[in-house]
């Protein structure tokens, strides 16, 4: 979509405003008043003959469809600005801006406070911000606009992502600590046949399970879904089954404070490597060059362990 006869200044202000919820807060957010945030987006809608933002006094002020359209390119737009400022100035070495971060939900734990955390201490001029979801749901974020650079699985990436891979490792199941197989350095899926089984179903993970259970010749039968990674462990601690996950946090207990078994799986089975993604076509702005550098370093040399 071209923007003809727009400014930056109106640029910022509708990223304000979507990110926001507001005009008041995004007023305050850009240190200007909340009139002439109301009069930039008026004129901005007025060039592009567009109803960008409805504006309500009960819920605050919400993007149109074509405001959503047109707030993907404002961010490209601004962040690209943002790099072009910097490069002008010398200083092709430092980072600095905002930037938005998305993951896949149940790996979000595992990620996005240590890259935060670490990428703002090397990044002092950088804040990062970030957004969660199905993989479906980041993949559309990233084709919109609505961040810049993702932590994902390489499975059923929508259209038009581009990818680096992290690192990848094998799924493992796991067990109550009164389970009979509690002991085993390693299991079969055929051993656990009979057991239920949790899933953990956040899309596409069902998809990506049934495809360890086909390549172990076992059918997986669900007894329990589980919207959240915590909840299947929980559910796995009170002996209501045994799941399977990618990903093992350091601690071995649920919230509870019960035991939970991580064992590694005997069969061979595809796994999922975890991947940073962002929409293809374009360059990465410099602070998601820097984030990506960043994170190969942190977590490809370092990998979670099981």
């Amino acid at each position: 979509m071209n923007l003809p006869n727009v400014t930056l200044r109106q640029l910022d202000y509708l990223i304000a405003v979507a990110e926001t919820g507001s005009l008041t807060a995004a007023a305050a957010r850009c240190h200007v008043s909340q009139g002439a945030i109301s009069l930039a987006l008026s004129e901005m809608e007025r060039v592009l003959d567009l109803r960008l933002v409805v504006r309500s006094p009960r819920r605050g002020a919400a993007l149109t469809a074509a405001g959503t359209r047109v707030l993907s390119d404002a961010r490209r737009v601004v962040g690209a600005m943002a790099d072009l400022g910097a490069e002008a100035r010398g200083l092709s070495s430092r980072v600095s801006g905002v930037l938005t971060v998305g993951c896949y939900a149940p790996i979000a734990p595992f990620h996005l406070p240590a890259a935060i955390a670490t990428f703002e201490s090397a990044h002092p001029e950088v804040s990062v911000r970030f957004v969660e979801g199905s993989l479906p749901e980041i993949g559309e974020d990233l084709v919109a606009g609505r961040c810049e650079i993702a932590f994902l699985y390489d499975q059923d990436l929508v259209p038009g992502i581009a990818t680096r891979t992290l690192y990848e490792q094998a799924p493992q199941v796991l067990l109550p600590a009164d389970h009979r197989l509690r002991r085993r350095r390693a299991v079969a899926l055929r051993e656990l046949a009979g057991d239920p089984f949790v899933l953990l179903d956040v899309p596409p993970s069902e998809r990506y399970f049934r495809s360890v259970f086909d390549a172990a010749g076992v059918e997986m039968v669900v007894t329990h879904r589980a919207r959240g990674f915590e909840l299947a462990r929980a559910l796995v601690a009170r002996g209501l089954g045994y799941s399977m996950t990618v990903q093992q946090p350091a601690v071995n207990s649920s919230y509870e404070g019960l035991e939970v078994v991580a064992v590694r799986l005997r069969d061979t089975v595809p796994t999922t490597p975890v991947v940073l993604g962002w929409a293809a076509g374009g360059p990465l702005t410099h602070r998601a060059r820097a984030f990506a550098g960043h994170c190969a370093e942190l977590f490809g040399s370092q990998p979670i362990s099981l």
